[in-house]
């Protein structure tokens, strides 16, 4: 009776190892996609946080009327843009891992590097948005802090233990 007892938890220990061995052997393509559901997550709580500077009033005081707007379809386009961006962070996940949480609470600077130097120029903003106020760029980089690390948790969330 203790065999087969002990046989049955073999077994059920083998199936779980094979399914763990199945989620964290990742290919690029699953990594991919989950790092695309983590920029969306990290754009949702740099939505969530633009919430939270207004309320604290710290957003007024740096020039800025309204938090980003939830009604559709503008919603959509922070988290289109932090999926693509999620997606970026996907190619190296997997080299960075040991370091995930560092390499995630800088990785907001590439975004915002694109969002300085070219987006905002393209916008009629300038450079770092200049045309908009000295304070404006102090927003944008506080705004979007939360962004990478957010990403990062989001994506050990889902991956687990290895990528």
């Amino acid at each position: 009776m203790n065999a087969t007892k002990a046989s049955k938890e073999d077994r059920k220990r083998a199936r779980l190892k094979s399914m763990k061995a199945m989620i964290f052997d990742l290919s690029l393509s699953q990594r991919l996609a989950v790092c695309f559901a983590a920029g969306v997550i990290g754009a949702v709580a740099v939505v969530v946080f633009s919430y939270v500077l207004y309320w604290s009033g710290l957003s007024g005081a740096l020039g800025i009327k309204a938090p980003i707007s939830v009604k559709s379809p503008e919603i959509y386009k922070p988290l289109f843009w932090g999926g693509l961006w999620g997606l970026l962070f996907g190619f190296f996940i997997k080299t960075v891992w040991d370091r995930l949480y560092l390499v995630g609470f800088l990785y907001y600077l590439a975004p915002m590097a694109a969002l300085f130097l070219f987006f905002l120029p393209k916008s009629g903003a300038g450079f770092f948005g200049s045309n908009k106020g000295s304070t404006f760029a102090v927003y944008l980089l506080l705004l979007n802090l939360p962004f990478g690390i957010v990403t990062a948790l989001a994506a050990r969330a889902i991956i687990g233990q290895h990528p």
